[in-house]
């Protein structure tokens, strides 16, 4: 007995805490003595003690294994202890608790309810009964218990928060007000309720109402222009024009040059059809450094629908966001917004420049790196791509589009293995992105071509396919690099048949179905098709011409064919045997 004794007595203060079976009550020395339950497990009578001892043991290991994660044993070990004590109230809020866990409500409603007839004075049984009764939907039940607590604990501003939340829950917005406006009485004008009040307001159409929330924060802060800025767009969006300048009046007296005032303007003037005097509201708000770059990238993002259609919104948007840039040349986001929409109008050159000089400030900006590959890509400039994206691979080491960049570069620049190395790699980072992986199988099956690597080549091709079996490119690449080795042609014309049909017109596709019809030795529909080609844009693409010359010399045609041969030669894009095809007047292949 001694170890029992020892165990109780360490146990018993936390059942005292959780507010265990029966009441503490203070002996004359001032210390709390062990409560006695009024229930027995048996006869309804007091617990023997051997019971108490096995409902505190029982009680301890339910706590034990909650606070381990395990709540499906401490549910086991609270019901052990209810079936010894029925009236232990204790265990009644834990197994609510639990219960309201695992979203059974109603067994938690059953549970709480009884731990409150039991102790119906306890604060923390009332404030689970009051959430159970939310969680089941009945919130008038829940509000009665929230006003019960508050008028025992009427410090305790919470329980009337709890009670307006309820009622919002119900629709009943009005009344939520009264309740935020007792609130208000209490503790004074609290910014985030007094919001709270003016979208209740305006959600009931009571605009008025709301405008005299906002002026109460104004009138709490009399210089703060933000304040008026909410008022000004309160009355904008409810078509009040007059109240709205009367607002940016009085922001204007206060501080004439504040860049909110401007904002405020080019919003007025654009409601009112002035698309002139609100861009130049808005070039005087971008050009103040007092303006938060990410109010002005915020604006800015507005335009983004809209550059592509209207040149106007395009030139507005540059010059917005290249004062952006020079206001806040420290920031690096400045510098890649307006590099985006120097790249979405083709300035690529510029854009480099920007999405570089953002770089230089802030180098973890993963977005700016892949931009800015990009923008290399469009320049053709792959000896800066393949550098940037290694610099970027070294800040990302896990990214595999950096490795996709790097590999297509190495690629342009004839380091064939290194391009295999790298798009080898990057293709095992990649997660959940079948596009991207397809995009590294089709360009390891163009390298591996490059290095004469054909079953390589045709593995990962079909690796591409079986990802996305239409993708145009992938058929045409593989197509055309078939008919230069002189392999499985008839597979060759299905898929670049194929691509022809999912892609029409495109110069380079009717040219590799042509050039597989001339691998077949059908030249006439081979010149067919490429004259579909020239027509179709070929016209200046040196392949195509020297694939035209080259048909026309098969057809016997020799003098049109180095016509064409002449005009291949002149776009500097041909084959390494054109000037001796040229030369000796012959067809080389």
């Amino acid at each position: 007995m001694k170890n029992i004794r020892k165990f109780c007595f360490l146990a018993l203060p936390l059942l005292l805490l959780l507010g265990g079976c029966g009441s503490a009550k203070k002996t004359a020395e001032g210390t709390a003595a062990a409560p006695k339950s009024s229930g027995g497990g048996n006869g309804g009578g007091k617990l023997s003690e051997q019971e108490h001892i096995n409902v505190v043991y029982a009680f301890f290991d339910a706590q034990k294994e909650k606070a381990g994660g395990n709540e499906q044993r401490a549910a086991e070990l609270f019901a052990q202890c209810l079936r010894i004590d029925p009236k232990n109230h204790a265990a009644m809020y834990e197994l609510s608790s639990i219960y309201n866990q695992k979203g059974k409500i109603n067994d938690a409603l059953f549970f709480i309810k009884s731990a409150v007839a039991l102790d119906p004075e306890n604060e923390w049984y009332l404030l689970l009964l009051a959430n159970t009764y939310e969680k089941s939907g009945k919130f008038s039940e829940a509000i009665g218990i929230y006003q019960q607590l508050h008028r025992k604990y009427p410090e305790r501003i919470e329980y009337l928060f709890n009670e307006s939340d309820a009622l919002l829950m119900q629709g009943k917005l009005q009344e939520a007000i009264k309740v935020y406006d007792r609130i208000e009485a209490e503790i004074g004008v609290n910014r985030e309720m007094t919001m709270q009040k003016q979208r209740l307001f305006l959600k009931m159409g009571k605009v008025n109402e709301a405008a005299a929330e906002l002026e109460k924060l104004i009138k709490t802060d009399p210089e703060n222009l933000d304040n008026y800025s909410l008022l000004v767009e309160l009355w904008q969006v409810n078509n009040q024009p007059d109240k709205a300048m009367e607002t940016i009046r009085r922001m204007q007296a206060i501080d004439p040059e504040n860049p909110g005032i401007a904002l405020a303007l080019a919003e007025q003037y654009r409601s009112e059809g002035k698309r002139a005097e609100s861009f130049e509201q808005l070039k005087k708000a971008f050009s103040s450094p007092q303006l938060a770059s990410e109010i002005k990238i915020r604006i800015l993002t507005s335009y983004l629908p809209l550059v592509e259609s209207s040149p106007e919104m395009m030139d507005q948007a540059l010059e917005l966001s290249k004062r952006l840039s020079q206001t806040h040349p420290g920031e690096a986001n400045p510098q890649t917004v307006y590099a985006d929409f120097l790249s979405v109008n083709k300035q690529f050159q510029e854009a480099r420049n920007q999405y570089r000089a953002g770089l230089a400030i802030d180098k973890k900006n993963l977005q700016a790196w892949q931009q800015l590959l990009i923008v290399e890509s469009e320049l053709r400039d792959y000896a800066a791509m393949e550098a940037e994206a290694e610099e970027a691979q070294g800040l990302f080491p896990d990214q595999s589009i950096l490795y996709l960049f790097n590999g297509i570069a190495k690629i342009q620049n004839k380091k064939y293995e290194e391009a295999a190395r790298t798009l080898l790699s990057g293709s095992k980072l990649v997660v959940d992105n079948d596009q991207q992986q397809m995009e590294f199988y089709s360009n390891l099956g163009d390298v591996y071509d490059k290095l004469k690597k054909y079953s390589d080549s045709d593995k990962y091709y079909e690796k591409a396919l079986r990802i996305d079996g239409s993708n145009v490119y992938v058929l045409n690449n593989w197509a055309y690099y078939l008919s230069l080795r002189n392999e499985q042609l008839d597979k060759a014309a299905e898929m670049s048949k194929r691509s022809n049909e999912i892609s029409t017109n495109n110069p380079s596709f009717l040219d590799t179905y042509a050039w597989i019809l001339y691998r077949q030795g059908k030249y006439t529909e081979a010149l067919s098709w490429l004259d579909k080609a020239r027509l179709s844009g070929g016209e200046e693409n040196g392949t195509i011409l020297e694939h035209y010359g080259d048909t026309l010399f098969r057809l016997g045609r020799e003098s049109e064919a180095l016509e064409y041969w002449q005009k291949a030669r002149k776009t500097g894009d041909h084959s390494e045997l054109l000037d001796k095809k040229l030369n000796d007047k012959k067809l080389y292949e």
